[in-house]
């Protein structure tokens, strides 16, 4: 008795997993690509202070507990030169990534609104979203449509 509810359970499993895959190849041609050449510019905003953040942490820790036979003092100013330039770049990282992201939310909105002729949400961030945006239709029902990001470039597909 339990095999044979294994076994249905698998048939449904199998027959939901095709219907997707059937509704996903159907809708395939509504999906589409908005090119961003501004998101790998916010991406990369974002990820200057990391490697220098690593580096003030391994200087400090060589010129506090290491032997190297380098005088302190210089070792402390290639440290503080270190943190001077993390927190120069920590600064105009974030100030960047603030003047992107009202201009990729505005052309991605855009682009979504031309391919769809769904109204774009107001208040998604698409730089926050994850997998999917939800979109009221004009009768009130609301459709998922999908988000797959690249360097600088976002996919949007129909979900099922």
């Amino acid at each position: 008795m339990r095999w044979q509810t294994m076994s249905q359970r698998r048939r449904t499993a199998a027959s939901v997993h095709r219907r997707i895959q059937e509704s996903l190849m159907d809708d395939a041609h509504h999906a589409f690509t908005v090119t961003l050449p501004e998101l790998r510019k916010y991406k990369t905003a974002g990820s200057i202070p990391g490697p220098l953040f690593l580096l003030f942490w391994i200087l400090l820790g060589f010129t506090e507990f290491g032997t190297t036979g380098i005088p302190h003092w210089l070792g402390f100013t290639v440290t503080g030169i270190v943190l001077a330039l993390l927190t120069g770049f920590s600064i105009y990282g974030s100030r960047k990534r603030k003047q992107l992201a009202p201009v990729i939310n505005r052309r991605f909105a855009e682009e979504f609104t031309a391919h769809t002729g769904y109204e774009y949400p107001q208040d998604v961030d698409i730089l926050s979203v994850k997998r999917t945006i939800a979109v009221r239709n004009l009768d009130g029902s609301v459709f998922l449509w999908g988000i797959r990001r690249a360097k600088d470039a976002v996919n949007v597909f129909p979900v099922t």
